[in-house]
């Protein structure tokens, strides 16, 4: 079993370790294990080009990156909250290439269906729609 998309928000390297000691004991009451392999912190705010150290878990430092995939989205290490739209745009284009190279008997409505339903997706995840 796994616990998947785990988020932890922390004002202080102190507050996040203690955080991550008390996720690890309530894991291991349902007998479920924090794998460090895949675990990563970003640092965001004034501090955000420091190096961390010491955030650790089983004796085993947590790494710390520039950015970080978190249900679909990349979360960037800067002085405040900034998500990539790269990743996106990317998949968008790899996918709109892709119908546009095999489209030359479609007529512009199937196209733009096509577009709609295969492409757009990748562009709105995570939008909210109010």
């Amino acid at each position: 079993m796994y616990a998947d998309d785990l988020l932890l928000i922390s004002a202080s390297l102190f507050d996040l370790q203690s955080m991550i000691d008390i996720c690890c004991v309530e894991l291991d009451k349902l007998d479920m294990k924090l794998n460090v392999k895949k675990s990563q912190l970003v640092r965001i705010g004034r501090s955000h080009n420091k190096a961390v150290h010491g955030v650790l878990h089983n004796s085993k430092l947590i790494a710390c990156v520039n950015e970080l995939k978190y249900l679909g989205c990349y979360i960037l290490s800067a002085k405040s909250l900034k998500v990539s739209l790269h990743y996106m745009r990317v998949r968008f284009f790899q996918c709109f290439n892709s119908i546009y190279a095999k489209s030359h008997s479609f007529s512009e409505p199937v196209m733009q269906h096509l577009v709609n339903v295969h492409c757009k997706p990748y562009l709105l995840y995570n939008c909210r729609c109010d």
